[in-house]
């Protein structure tokens, strides 16, 4: 089976993906009454030269003005990070952003003390370009690229790509990020000059690994584990400048560089559970590869009206509608919903389908020329994503409105909240006592 999985680029190598545990979080910075003085923006030049102090002058003036008298005692130095001076910058450059800033509440429960990796999950929280009229509704998505590069939490395909983030309108008319332990929910919205700021009710969780995520309960996975595990596929380490064999669950975890992987829910496996066990190694192999697209991680919007083809070589075709998205197996004309869209990995996406896709057929020489494109587009210069992924695809299926129409609340004088959200990205360089 080499020739149709020993695909990746001679460059791969395993890297590690960082422990969840540096995610644990607890509150450490008490709450005090104070001021918002305008001298604080004075400390800007001589950690961010490239930040537009002008504009972030103008938004402590527009806290102060309307009245601030309570913020939560915040250090977040960092602009003693390169992540830090880089987030700032992209925020003070003049052209639109979105940040994602969680409440007070939800900031209760993080530790400020590592400010590298509070850096890092300030960028994940930091979007380039305009979003407000893209905000279709779920099971349809909107997916931005935030700030986030750090190849401890992502190793997507090219080494260069950042991390995205994914929201939707659920059923009760309010946008949800997605793909957190629980839906974090925009409760409220304001703009500072090119900042549009949507406040959350949960801190963003950077996504983590593919052997924590495909055990998670929201997802309905169970089974898809151990099939995994009882498939092989040889493998590149650029390491040890050897090939070998691994299970394809250890390669979704730490080893594939770029990928999506068409998962069945627990539901659907349950289905086809007897001719699972009938399947011969090969076949179990082929059988997984066709649930694979390998050396690119494509978004549910980029799959819109399109066709790929597997790790095996055959053919995925896609149609997306209002009521969401499905998949269909060209060989055996078996068709999925796509019921959970935009899995997030460090190193890919997955898409839960509510059907196996059975098809067990190989072309390896469609298979080696698919990974052949996906490399070469993974190395290709990577320009700047400010626009929705996959947006031209998906355009009809986004609202017409923007976010205020979104059951957002009226913003109003609840200055308290959009303060400490403002602390989480100013807070790095207008400390407060």
């Amino acid at each position: 089976m080499a020739s149709a999985l020993d695909l990746m680029s001679a460059t791969e190598s395993f890297l590690p993906i960082s422990p969840t545990s540096s995610f644990s979080f607890s509150f450490v910075a008490p709450v005090t009454m104070l001021t918002l003085p305008l001298f604080a923006v004075a400390a800007l030049p001589v950690v961010v030269a490239q930040a537009n102090t002008t504009f972030l002058a103008e938004v402590v003036s527009a806290l102060s003005g309307a009245g601030l008298t309570s913020i939560a005692s915040i250090a977040l130095n960092v602009n003693s990070t390169a992540v830090g001076q880089s987030v700032l910058a992209n925020i003070s450059n003049g052209t639109p952003h979105l940040l994602f800033a969680p409440t007070n509440q939800a900031l209760q429960a993080i530790s400020l003390t590592d400010n590298n990796t509070l850096a890092d999950t300030l960028a994940y929280h930091v979007v380039p370009g305009n979003f407000s009229s893209s905000v279709p509704t779920y099971p349809n998505t909107t997916l931005g690229r935030t700030l986030l590069t750090d190849g401890n939490f992502v190793q997507l395909e090219g080494g260069n790509k950042a991390q995205v983030v994914a929201w939707a309108t659920r059923a009760d008319k309010k946008i949800h990020v997605l793909n957190q332990k629980n839906d974090s929910t925009v409760v409220n919205s304001t703009s500072v000059g090119n900042l549009t700021i949507w406040i959350i009710d949960h801190v963003l969780q950077i996504p983590q690994d593919f052997s924590t995520t495909v055990l998670a309960d929201n997802l309905s996975l169970t089974g898809v584990d151990t099939v995994l595990k009882s498939v092989q596929t040889p493998f590149f380490n650029s390491t040890t400048n050897s090939t070998g064999n691994i299970t394809l669950f250890d390669a979704f975890t730490s080893a594939f560089h770029g990928f999506t992987f068409f998962a069945p829910n627990a539901s659907a496996i349950q289905t086809v559970q007897s001719q699972l066990q009938a399947l011969n190694t090969s076949e179990a192999q082929n059988l997984i590869y066709n649930h694979l697209l390998n050396g690119t991680t494509v978004y549910s919007p980029n799959l819109a009206s399109q066709s790929f083809t597997t790790a095996a070589g055959e053919t995925l075709s896609f149609i997306i509608n209002s009521t969401g998205q499905f998949i269909t197996d060209k060989a055996t004309n078996i068709t999925a919903k796509i019921v959970q869209p935009d899995v997030l990995l460090p190193n890919g996406v997955v898409h839960v389908i509510d059907r196996v896709l059975f098809d067990t057929n190989i072309d390896a020489s469609a298979a080696s020329s698919a990974v052949a494109s996906a490399t070469s587009a993974a190395t290709a210069s990577q320009s700047s994503q400010t626009a929705p992924i996959g947006f031209s695809q998906t355009s009809g299926l986004a609202s017409p409105t923007n976010t205020s129409n979104h059951a957002l609340p009226a913003f109003g004088m609840n200055w308290s909240v959009l303060v400490v959200a403002i602390g989480v990205v100013f807070g790095a360089v207008v400390t407060v006592v």
